[in-house]
């Protein structure tokens, strides 16, 4: 009788502690659910998963929104750079196989390569981890000002960046450039002896089960899949499609589409090792170092614990993401076709901190929403008594995104603001008075342009932005 009695209290109390814990588990759901539902205008598609079980999904505002067609769960999004986690996915295959290494360089694989330092010195492992110093191709006057269905496949682009001199020295400093990944894609094409897109389709697509993901022609019709919208420069209020700001053609470096369900069934199927074995499926869902917020195609929002990875994906029109929380077995899509500034950021960040638990970081980023609110709702000097008393520290990222934001839609004086406030928290950045400079030459204040261009030059001398600026400036105050 006391063995019964022992046992019925066993079942009674891990039944308890089996409720507490999905109370908790849903609890957190429930608040997720509600915080995206009072996003205004928050525009993609969600899903979040524990333990493989789907806990949530749920789709929200327009993937057309002249015919005002609803996103939809299986709608398509534009992948912006989730698609590097393909590319570095792919790389891994083929060093898994032994047919690359990540000491091989450029040159090894494209031996007429013009560059000879990039050549001879950038390695594969260069190139995963953007230490690689090569050029910005996305930064080049002719990819701006040309027309975009000139860049339909991988070698398209080769002359936006082959010809340009090196940012920095090889492995010298990280910065993020999708030159890295149209190079890696080159490679793949020339070790597989296959086009890029058909060995993603027979490698990860098809292992995966994700059949809803490619990278589609934008000139053409494209099955289920949402608009990207961004603010319009011609009228500052309204949203515009963003078709005309992107390669005709997704590749290597991002751009393809993908649905909340694909990226989920990619998250998992890298997690059951069914892309990569465990020693290399672990190198590539590791931090490199206890700093290091980016790895071998992979993002880390904290590297200190290494317990987060995933990598996100961003432009006009494009704010998404998917992310694996190991610790707590959650995993997270988020895809959206708005700015990133247009609830992804708050979206994002928000689940973070509700599966996660508060960090600083996530502190400082609703610290600093409350600031930009204060700044553009109420006035300047009050953002500054906020930023004064507070123990949170301003995002100087985000404040000059929301600056560049005010001067696209043509608010220059509530740009100035905010960039002043960038300014006050933040003395010696160049950058502060380089985008300030740029809000004066807007709204027409030459001498405060040049009086912030210049101070921009003597915090950094090689800024040369700011070098063209001045002479502009000064050409058109002597006229």
């Amino acid at each position: 009788m006391k063995k019964l009695t022992y046992l019925l209290a066993l079942v009674i109390i891990f039944s308890c502690a089996k409720k507490k814990s999905n109370t908790l588990k849903y609890s957190k759901i429930t608040q997720i659910a509600n915080y995206l539902d009072s996003l205004n205008g928050f525009s993609g598609a969600v899903l979040i998963s524990k333990n493989d079980s789907i806990l949530f999904k749920k789709a929200y505002g327009f993937a057309h929104i002249g015919h005002k067609i609803k996103n939809r769960t299986d709608t398509k999004f534009n992948q912006g750079s989730i698609g590097k986690s393909f590319t570095a996915v792919a790389i891994l295959q083929l060093i898994q196989q032994k047919k690359i290494k990540l000491t091989d360089k450029i040159g090894d694989y494209l031996p007429s390569y013009p560059n000879k330092t990039a050549r001879d010195s950038v390695t594969i492992a260069h190139l995963l981890t953007h230490t690689s110093g090569l050029p910005h191709f996305f930064a080049r006057k002719a990819f701006i000002e040309g027309s975009k269905d000139l860049y339909r496949f991988t070698n398209n682009f080769s002359s936006l960046y082959e010809n340009e001199p090196m940012e920095s020295k090889p492995g010298e400093i990280f910065s993020y450039r999708n030159t890295n990944y149209l190079i890696l894609g080159r490679i793949i094409e020339v070790v597989s002896g296959m086009k890029y897109n058909n060995y993603l389709e027979n490698n990860i697509y098809s292992i995966a089960s994700m059949k809803n993901t490619g990278n589609y022609d934008l000139d053409h019709p494209i099955d289920n899949a949402a608009e990207g919208y961004t603010t319009s420069e011609v009228y500052p209020n309204k949203l515009k499609i963003n078709v005309h700001t992107y390669p005709v053609r997704g590749g290597a470096h991002g751009g393809g589409y993908t649905t909340i369900d694909d990226l989920y069934q990619f998250s998992q199927a890298l997690q059951d090792y069914k892309l990569l074995n465990k020693e290399y499926t672990s190198l590539f869902t590791t931090p490199l170092k206890k700093d290091s917020h980016y790895g071998y195609g992979m993002q880390f929002p904290n590297p200190e614990e290494g317990t987060i990875f995933g990598h996100s994906g961003g432009h006009y029109g494009v704010g998404n993401e998917w992310r694996v929380y190991k610790q707590k077995s959650y995993s997270v899509v988020i895809l959206t076709n708005k700015d990133a500034d247009k609830g992804f950021l708050d979206a994002r960040y928000f689940i973070e901190k509700t599966i996660s638990g508060n960090t600083p970081k996530l502190e400082n980023y609703f610290f600093t929403k409350k600031v930009i609110k204060t700044c553009l709702n109420k006035n300047l000097e009050e953002a500054k008594s906020l930023i004064r008393q507070s123990k949170f520290k301003i995002s100087e990222i985000d404040l000059n995104t929301k600056g560049y934001d005010m001067i696209k839609r043509g608010f220059y004086k509530k740009a100035i603001d905010l960039f002043t406030l960038e300014v006050f928290s933040f003395p010696k950045s160049y950058n502060a008075y380089d985008s300030i400079g740029e809000a004066y030459m807007n709204d027409g204040q030459t001498k405060k342009a040049i009086e912030n261009y210049q101070k921009s030059l003597d915090l950094n001398p090689e800024n040369t932005n700011a070098v063209e600026k001045l002479k502009t400036l000064k050409l058109s105050n002597c006229n």
